[in-house]
């Protein structure tokens, strides 16, 4: 098979002899069958970040230092060097949680060569010898799946106890040896102790591995190993021989709040007397809010013109009309509509007697009918 391009210098340096075929592809490497010191191995070669299909990294790389401060910084400020450490640091968290899981006694593939980030290791291998087959691809019956899951709950305890947490475990990050589950993919592991999101993966490790026995053994539904194993691990109880139940009852007990309020004006207290101590001046107390009343609306503007006698008032009996207005007998109705806004009309003088004239209302078909009589002359 022709060399890829990320092993050429590998090959170059006679770590890798051979490169015999391609075995599988993830979210995050391309995976080679090589042969290494004589050996069958495989090589792992990350791909480019432009080219994964892992989401929400941000939340894996909380926590996450390196010694070199100015490595540190750069990675901070999210500057083009701090980006290309950051990716470094992606790569090498593999290596880094590999060795200390081994050293843990975590059933990982060994590792045998990291060269520009590509990591060498061993070969998990089925009962015939060939490339051990993924969890998800294999059946069960329930005796075996309770037992597989047993022990992959305790090689989690282990990690954990080890200070770190997989975050993405799940059917397809375990491979079934020959002698055993092995468990792979390593690259987004977080430190339990600096991030705030490892309650959160925890969880969803177990769920995941509780999710996919459970169709082989039902009774694995009902389990509370994540809950269980978070709370003994907050409480420092947790070891790698614990003995689990996977049954979590919870805290039921009401928060004392005067004795959190008290811790607060202690911590409070202490840091006013370190800024004493060094000549700072106090910092200036909260802002104590200020409750005030609502405001009225402000008043309604009347319109223009007369105004109209206020609602549910009756009109009062036997008061004399206002000048201008029309006298009680034998006045004629106003003709068109009283106008809404404008100087009223001034009073004129009372008709003498008898009913107005009617005004005459305007045709609209005189003019037409005009028209026709000329054109008909």
């Amino acid at each position: 098979m022709r060399v890829p391009e990320a092993l050429t210098p590998l090959f170059d340096e006679g770590i890798i002899q051979e490169v015999l075929r391609p075995l599988m592809a993830g979210k995050e490497a391309q995976v080679y069958l090589v042969v290494s010191n004589d050996k069958v191995c495989v090589a792992k070669v990350y791909k480019e970040p432009e080219n994964r299909s892992f989401k929400h990294r941000t939340a894996y790389v909380e926590g996450r230092r390196v010694r070199n401060s100015r490595q540190q910084r750069a990675m901070d400020k999210g500057s083009k060097y701090g980006k290309e450490e950051i990716e470094a640091a992606w790569r090498s968290a593999e290596v880094d949680a590999i060795y200390r899981l081994r050293a843990a006694g975590v059933r990982v593939p060994e590792p045998y060569a990291y060269v520009d980030g590509v990591l060498v290791m061993e070969l998990i291998a089925g009962d015939a010898g060939e490339p051990a087959l993924r969890l998800a691809d294999v059946d069960l019956e329930e005796g075996a799946a309770r037992r597989l899951f047993t022990t992959l709950v305790r090689e989690v305890v282990k990690m954990l106890c080890a200070g770190v947490v997989h975050g993405d475990l799940s059917d397809f990050n375990v491979l079934m040896g020959a002698d055993g589950p092995v468990i792979i993919d390593f690259p987004q592991a977080i430190d339990p102790a600096a991030n705030n999101s490892a309650r959160k993966l925890l969880l969803r490790d177990v769920n995941n591995l509780t999710s996919f026995l459970a169709r082989f053994a039902p009774g694995l539904r009902n389990t509370q190993y994540g809950q269980e194993i978070w709370d003994l691990y907050e409480r420092g109880r947790l070891t790698p021989d614990t003995q689990l139940t996977g049954r979590f009852a919870g805290s039921r007990g009401s928060a004392n709040v005067s004795s959190l309020l008290r811790e607060i004006e202690d911590i409070e207290r202490e840091a006013r007397a370190r800024r004493t101590a060094l000549g700072l001046e106090p910092r200036r107390p909260a802002r104590t809010p200020v409750f005030r009343e609502p405001e009225s609306p402000p008043p309604q503007a009347q319109p223009s013109g007369k105004r109209g006698p206020k609602s549910g008032s009756a009109p009062k009996s036997g008061s004399a009309p206002k000048s201008g207005s029309a006298p009680k007998s034998g006045s004629a109705p106003r003709s068109g509509p009283t106008p809404k806004s404008g100087p009223a009309p001034r009073s004129g003088p009372a008709p003498r007697s008898g009913p107005a004239p009617k005004s005459k209302t305007a045709d609209p078909f005189d003019d037409l009918d005009a028209l026709l009589s000329s054109d008909d002359t």
